[in-house]
């Protein structure tokens, strides 16, 4: 019988490896990049720009102090961020569906595929992923009943290699019978051949 990985053994096998899984590149990119969106300061003409009214000689001085703070938050996201991954065991939860996914051969669950069809679909997001998720469903169905189907066949096969191996044994228990009563006919005629009444010998 073949076993079936769980989720609990997917998280220990993921837990050694650092290699980053599917979903743990596509959690980190989409972080990065969010992170990025918010923390990359604007060029100084940019900044100088948003307080018209700002005595000049203030304006590096402001802008150094802005970036700094951009860079804070930026270098504390991160941390936090990392914190929160090691804390919840998001890498290991992560790979431990990429694993299951795999077994059951439900591959196609990448973002960029999901984001093409927000795109050009026209449909919500809630949308896309509910049916991402009932395509998930369905392949795994799918995968389900074709195993079933495959161990039903083996079964059937194992079902009819005893029937053989019972008709085999039926029919050397039947020669064996048929012999065993043949063997008895030639005792049976041996004795009474040797019961019989002397004949006298003809000179």
């Amino acid at each position: 019988m073949t076993a079936t990985t769980t989720p609990d053994d997917a998280m220990e096998d993921a837990r050694p490896s650092r290699e980053l899984g599917a979903r743990v590149a596509e959690l980190r990119a989409s972080f990065e990049s969010a992170l990025r969106a918010c923390a990359e300061p604007p060029t100084a003409q940019e900044f100088i720009r948003a307080f018209p009214g700002l005595n000049p000689a203030h304006h590096a001085a402001l802008y150094d102090a802005y970036a700094e703070v951009l860079r804070s938050v930026e270098r504390h996201a991160e941390e936090e961020f990392e914190a929160i991954c090691e804390e919840e065991s998001v890498e290991a939860r992560l790979n431990a569906i990429d694993a299951l996914c795999a077994e059951r051969g439900v591959m196609d669950l990448d973002v960029a595929s999901n984001a093409a069809r927000v795109a050009y679909s026209g449909k919500s997001p809630d949308e896309v992923a509910r049916n991402t998720r009932a395509e998930a469903k369905r392949k795994e169905a799918e995968t389900l009943r074709e195993e079933a189907a495959a161990l039903e066949m083996a079964a059937q096969e194992t079902i009819a290699a005893l029937e053989a191996k019972r008709e085999a044994v039926r029919a050397a228990a039947t020669g064996l019978k048929t012999g065993t009563q043949g063997g008895d006919v030639v005792q049976d005629a041996s004795t009474r051949w040797a019961a019989r009444a002397p004949q006298p010998l003809k000179s």
